[in-house]
C-alpha cells in the first residue's frame, strides 16, 4: 500500500500457498476520502477471483481422486461450466452433478449445478420434449437456495431459465434476490443485464454488465459478457459499439451463434451487407434453426434489424 498526499494505491497479489506460483495481481487507486470504497473494491475483486481460482484448483486436484464424493464431483462439474459452452462440456458437467446427487441428494452445489446444465440445454436449443424443465431447473434451484441461500449459481440458473421461457419479470426478481444476498456477484450482474435487455432497459443493462467486468476483470466469462454489452449497445442504437463488443466476444473465444447474430444485425442495419452475410452464415452454421420467427421468440432486441437480416439471407421460418 502506498500513499501520496491524498492519493492511495494498493497493489494486491494472489499466490498459491503450496507452490508459490503467481495466480493473480491487480492495482487499485483511490482518494483518501474514499477509503471505504477502495476497501470494497479490493474485497469484491479478490472474492470473485478466488471463487474462480479455487474452483479450478480443487477440480484439478479432485479429478485425480479414485473415490470422489459429492463435493468432489460437484466441484469438477462446476469447473466445466465456463463459457464458451459446448454440448460436450455441458453433458459432462451434467453427468458429474447427477453422480454427486446419488452420493448426496441434498448437495446444494450439485443441485444448483444440475439446474444450470438444464438451463444451458434449454437456452442453446437442445431441448428434450420429455424433460420437465420447471422441475429440473426451478425445483432444483429453489431446493439449493433453501439449503444454502448464498449459492449464486442457483439464482443464475433460475433467472436464465425464467428469461428464456418468457417470464422476464420473474427472471429479474430472481437476479435481484441473488444480488440482495451478494451485491458483488459478477455473474449475477451479468445475468441481470441480459434480462434488462429483454425488457428494453438498455442503459441499466449496459451499467450492470460493465459492473460485472469491473468486479471480475479477468473472469473466464468475460468474452460472453462482451456479447451482453453488444446487446445493450445495439438496443441503444450504438451500432459501431455493438460491432466492437460482439467482435471482442468472438475474439475472446465466445464463438457461439448469439455473438455472430449481434454482429450480423449491427452490420445489416448499417448497410454493410457483405459483413452481415458472412456473420449470419456463421451464426446459421452454428444454429441451423435460426429464422425471423426464432428471433421474434428468443431475441426481440434485434427487431430493428429484422428487415435488414431478411435481405442478408435469414429465412422467415
Amino acid at each position: 500500500m502506498q500513499r501520496d498526499q491524498n492519493h492511495v494505491r494498493v497493489n494486491a497479489q494472489l499466490i498459491d500457498g503450496e507452490t508459490g506460483a503467481h495466480l493473480w495481481a491487480d492495482r487499485f487507486e483511490e482518494d483518501v476520502a474514499n477509503l471505504f470504497k477502495l476497501q470494497d473494491q479490493v474485497v469484491a475483486r479478490l472474492a470473485n477471483t478466488l471463487r474462480y481460482e479455487l474452483v479450478k484448483a480443487e477440480a484439478e486436484k479432485d479429478a485425480r481422486s479414485q473415490n470422489p464424493d459429492a463435493i468432489d464431483l460437484a466441484m469438477r462439474g462446476k469447473a466445466l461450466l465456463w463459457p464458451p459452452f459446448t454440448k460436450d462440456k455441458t453433458d459432462a458437467a451434467h453427468a458429474l452433478f447427477e453422480r454427486a446427487l446419488k452420493f448426496d441428494p441434498n448437495s446444494g452445489e450439485a443441485l444448483a449445478g444440475d439446474a444450470y446444465t438444464y438451463s444451458l440445454e434449454y437456452v442453446f436449443g437442445s431441448r428434450n420434449s420429455e424433460t420437465d424443465y420447471d422441475a429440473k431447473i426451478l425445483g432444483q434451484a429453489d431446493r439449493s437456495i433453501t439449503l444454502d441461500r448464498d449459492n449464486i449459481q442457483a439464482y443464475v440458473a433460475k433467472s436464465l431459465y425464467l428469461l428464456v421461457s418468457s417470464r422476464p419479470n420473474d427472471a429479474l426478481r430472481a437476479a435481484d434476490a441473488g444480488l440482495a444476498v451478494d451485491p458483488n456477484s459478477a455473474p449475477l450482474h451479468a445475468q441481470r443485464s441480459i434480462v434488462e435487455t429483454y425488457v428494453r432497459q438498455f442503459e441499466q443493462a449496459k451499467s450492470d454488465v460493465q459492473q460485472a467486468m469491473r468486479l471480475s476483470p479477468r473472469d473466464p466469462a468475460l468474452s460472453q459478457w462482451h456479447n451482453f454489452l453488444a446487446d445493450a449497445e445495439f438496443g441503444l442504437g450504438n451500432l459501431n459499439a455493438a460491432i466492437e463488443e460482439a467482435s471482442k466476444a468472438i475474439d475472446g473465444g465466445y464463438r457461439v451463434f448469439y455473438a455472430y447474430l449481434n454482429l450480423a444485425a449491427a452490420h445489416a442495419l448499417k448497410g454493410d451487407m457483405d459483413d452481415a452475410r458472412a456473420a449470419l452464415a456463421e451464426a446459421r452454421r452454428l444454429n441451423p434453426k435460426l429464422s425471423i420467427k426464432w428471433l421474434i421468440e428468443r431475441k426481440p432486441v434485434l427487431q430493428p434489424a429484422f428487415d435488414s437480416l431478411r435481405k442478408a439471407g435469414l429465412p422467415e421460418e
